[in-house]
């Protein structure tokens, strides 16, 4: 999953905030699974923190776009 983080930040990033500028649009990244700590997932908060934030973007956002990547870690390899 960090090198998928790595290159969205790296390349895809910069490009969808030239194209949002261009046609006066803010561009925001939200990384969901960012900065949550291992105390919190081990509570079990990680879903309560990742909707407040979905929340969040709807209430400050005039239209939600969502990018998802998921990975299930395949054993091995």
């Amino acid at each position: 999953m960090d090198a998928e983080r790595e290159a969205l930040q790296s390349t895809a990033y910069s490009e969808v905030q030239t194209f949002c500028q261009k046609h006066g649009l803010m561009f925001e990244v939200v990384d969901l699974r960012w900065g949550i700590r291992n105390i919190e997932a081990t509570d079990h908060l990680t879903t309560e923190l990742c909707l407040e934030e979905v929340d969040r973007c709807w209430k400050t956002s005039i239209g939600p776009a969502f990018v998802e990547k998921c990975a299930d870690p395949c054993p091995g390899q």
